[in-house]
């Protein structure tokens, strides 16, 4: 038994080098795990044969016998990642090193039903997969979305922007997705994200915050994402925000994080300062049209209006980043979201945290994007299966030797 643990986390070991910093040889994957040049020879073959890595052309060398990389194969496994927000749902196919290989969006139309948004995702994804899918292995479905979200409950206890409130999710989809299925908070994946193939690989701890039509953070500590009681943590909606004047949160009363720093707030103030137009609620929240307002085009120099709208929002986010570099003084502050959208913005959010922070913290060189742009939502779904994959790639090699048996 203790041989057999051993083995199998010798396996994820050869694994996880190589969706760090593959393509490798296997003399490479020696030097980074440790193991023995005889064991890697072995385990490589092993998640080769199981259609996990794949072989590259030999490299030339100048002595000896060539060196033969492997990488992550791109005809491997992938995960169905699936990402509800308050204007639509994203399906895509994850590979097993975070690439997206293909996406597609359905829009809400305004129905924030859970039920038939669950429907929607169900008929969605086969008709998805049924194009995209071809003859990869399927790992599983898995399922994010914002607000404060209960996964292994499988229940969205309150998500404000779509209106729900205890939403049991899972029973709503009622097996009627690839299996397994796992629900995330969407934050948290995205952290889990981060730190697997982005701005968390070289830092063993960073706080992840995503400001958009929802906004969240989630703590990451020794590389474990601090979840809480109820997986309750990371909620800063309401964190109170200094300097805003008379503007107060229809929740908590107060001038908090949800009442200056949201999309939504962003473009409600748009269209009351005639920015953008008034009578376009049935539409899309215009978050992009605000941008492109607010940049100059051809000779203009850019709507003041907008530019200020953008700038003062940078400005408040950055307000509340800093009290949350005090509290934790994290390594690194990743940001996501609408906010990073209009990324020329981004020097008036690290200026009002370094007016603010007080513990020496440097937010020029530790404030930075996240990593995947317009991947991010559904690499972030997928993550907790890629990361049993990465954590026990035996058990797919089992599994996969059951099927087969099975057929």
């Amino acid at each position: 038994m203790r041989a057999e643990g051993m083995r199998r986390g010798n396996a994820s070991a050869v694994l996880r080098a190589v969706v760090a910093d593959g393509p490798l040889s296997r003399a490479d994957i020696a030097r980074r795990t440790g193991l023995s040049a005889p064991s890697v020879t072995k385990l490589t073959a092993v998640l080769v044969d199981a259609g996990l890595l794949s072989e590259q052309a030999p490299l030339e060398t100048t002595q000896g016998r060539p060196r033969v990389p492997v990488r992550i194969d791109p005809r491997g496994p992938v995960a169905l990642g699936i990402h509800i927000g308050l204007l639509r749902t994203t399906f895509g196919l994850v590979a097993l090193d975070g690439t997206v290989l293909s996406q597609r969006v359905l829009d809400h139309a305004g129905d924030l039903d859970p039920r038939r948004i669950a429907e929607q995702a169900v008929t969605g994804a086969g008709g998805f997969l049924a194009e995209r899918l071809g003859g990869r292995r399927l790992l599983g479905t898995g399922i994010s979305l914002g607000g404060w979200v209960d996964g292994d409950a499988g229940t969205v206890v309150e998500h404000s922007a779509l209106g729900w409130t205890d939403v049991c999710l899972l029973d709503l989809l009622d097996d009627r997705l690839p299996g397994p299925v796992v629900l995330d908070q969407n934050v948290r994946a995205a952290a889990r994200a981060e730190l697997w193939f982005g701005a968390g690989r070289e830092v063993d701890d960073f706080v992840y915050i995503f400001f958009g039509n929802i906004l969240g953070a989630a703590v990451v500590v020794d590389r474990s994402v601090h979840r809480g009681p109820g997986a309750a943590a990371g909620g800063i909606e309401h964190l109170p925000v200094s300097g805003v004047g008379d503007t107060a949160c229809g929740c908590c009363g107060a001038a908090c994080l949800s009442a200056v720093a949201s999309d939504a707030v962003l473009v409600e103030r748009a269209r009351a300062e005639g920015v953008l137009a008034s009578g376009d609620a049935h539409l899309p929240l215009p978050l992009e049209r605000l941008i492109a307002a607010a940049r100059p085009a051809g000779t203009g120099s850019g709507d003041a209006r907008a530019q200020q709208l953008l700038r003062t929002r940078a400005e408040f986010a950055g307000r509340a980043v800093a009290t949350i570099a005090d509290l934790l003084n994290p390594s690194r502050v990743v940001l996501a979201g609408g906010i990073v959208v209009a990324d020329e913005y981004l020097p008036d959010l690290r200026a009002a945290v370094t007016d603010r922070v007080h513990r020496g913290w440097n937010a020029d060189e530790r404030i930075v994007t996240s990593t995947f742009g317009s991947g991010t939502l559904v690499v972030a779904s997928a993550m907790p299966l890629l990361e049993s994959a990465y954590l026990d790639p035996l058990a797919l090699v089992e599994d996969g030797g059951e099927r087969e048996a099975a057929s």
